[in-house]
C-alpha cells in the first residue's frame, strides 16, 4: 500500500512539475519586438521565427460615436475615439495614444482624421478580448494592449514588444476611465514608455475627444493626454 501511494505522489508531483513548465513555455516570456502591418482583415504581429499573431478587423464594422477603435499611426497600433460617424462605414476619430497641446486661448486642439473602411477595430468595452486596456505589475505597473490569449497565457503589447504574462499577473482596465477634477492616478509616457508614474492628479476632463488634463504638484503646468494613459483603477 505504502509503495502505491508513493507511487501516486510521484505521478502528482510529475504532472504538476509538466503543468508548470508547460504553462511557461512561451517564446514570448521575455518580450519579442514585432513589426506591425494592417492587411485586408486583420493587424498582423510578426516577430522573429515567430508564427504571426493577428487581430481581426471585421468586414464593414459599422462605428458609433464615442467607441474606442484600434487603428494604425505609422508603424504604430494605437487607440482612437469616434467623434463623428456621417459614415459609419468611415468614422471620424481622434487618437488617444499622443500627447497634447491648448490653443493659446485655452481650447484643445483637435487634430482628426477620417479612417477607412476595412482599417479599424472595434474595441469591446470589456472582457479579454483582443485589443483590451490592461495592466501588468513586475518592478512597477505598466499599461499595453491585449492581443490575444496563447499556450495559457496573455500575449500583451508593449511599446513595440509582445510579452507573455500569467492571466493572474494581469488586469483588465477600462478603456475610458470616469475620470474627475481632483481624482489621483498614475500616467504613462505615451511615446515613451508604458511604466506608470504615480503622483498625478486630474484637473480636467474632455471624454467626448478621449482627453485629460493632469498635473504634478500644485504649481506646475497640466500635461495633456489620452484618457488610455491615465489611470486609478490600479493601487500599488
Amino acid at each position: 500500500m505504502k509503495k502505491i501511494y508513493a507511487m501516486i505522489v510521484m505521478m502528482a508531483m510529475t504532472l504538476t512539475a509538466s503543468a508548470q513548465e508547460a504553462e511557461v513555455a512561451s517564446p514570448y516570456d521575455n518580450g519579442l519586438s514585432v513589426k506591425i502591418a494592417a492587411e485586408a482583415d486583420k493587424f498582423t504581429l510578426t516577430a522573429t521565427d515567430q508564427e504571426p499573431l493577428t487581430i481581426a478587423i471585421p468586414k464593414q464594422a459599422r462605428a458609433k460615436k464615442g467607441d474606442v477603435v484600434l487603428t494604425m499611426d505609422g508603424t504604430r497600433l494605437v487607440y482612437a475615439i469616434v467623434t463623428d460617424i456621417k459614415n459609419p462605414l468611415k468614422p471620424t476619430v481622434v487618437l488617444m495614444n499622443a500627447e497634447y497641446e491648448d490653443n493659446d486661448d485655452g481650447t484643445p486642439k483637435v487634430e482628426s482624421k477620417q479612417l477607412e473602411s476595412g482599417t479599424f477595430a472595434i474595441v469591446k468595452a470589456q472582457g479579454w478580448t483582443p485589443g483590451a486596456r490592461v495592466a501588468i505589475k513586475s518592478s512597477r505597473w505598466h499599461i499595453g494592449k491585449m492581443v490575444c490569449e496563447k499556450d495559457g497565457k496573455v500575449l500583451v503589447l508593449l511599446k513595440g514588444e509582445v510579452q507573455a504574462f500569467k492571466k493572474a499577473d494581469v488586469k483588465l482596465l477600462p478603456l475610458k476611465e470616469l475620470l474627475k477634477p481632483g481624482d489621483e492616478v498614475k500616467m504613462t509616457r505615451a511615446r515613451m514608455s508604458t511604466m506608470c508614474m504615480d503622483g498625478w492628479k486630474v484637473k480636467k476632463v474632455n471624454a467626448g475627444i478621449g482627453r485629460v488634463w493632469i498635473t504634478f504638484g500644485p504649481d506646475a503646468s497640466p500635461k495633456i493626454v489620452g484618457l488610455v494613459d491615465v489611470t486609478k483603477a490600479i493601487k500599488d
